[in-house]
């Protein structure tokens, strides 16, 4: 079970509409998601560097 990811590089905004679809404001979301909207299901992901930003630009090819 995960978030639907469907179409998410098309989306103007992530997280509950909470952000705007940038990779830095991904990249917070992905690290950290209690910070940016308390209460969510999501799990804190520490990536390291390289590992996130790959995972970035995986994310940015699901048109």
């Amino acid at each position: 079970m995960g978030p639907d990811l469907t179409h998410l590089a098309s989306r103007k905004m992530i997280a509950a509409e909470s952000l705007p679809n940038t990779p830095g404001a991904l990249a917070a979301w992905i690290i950290d998601p209690q910070r940016i909207k308390p209460g969510n299901k999501m799990a804190p992901n520490p990536l390291a560097p390289d590992d996130l930003q790959s995972l970035i630009t995986y994310l940015q090819t699901l048109q």
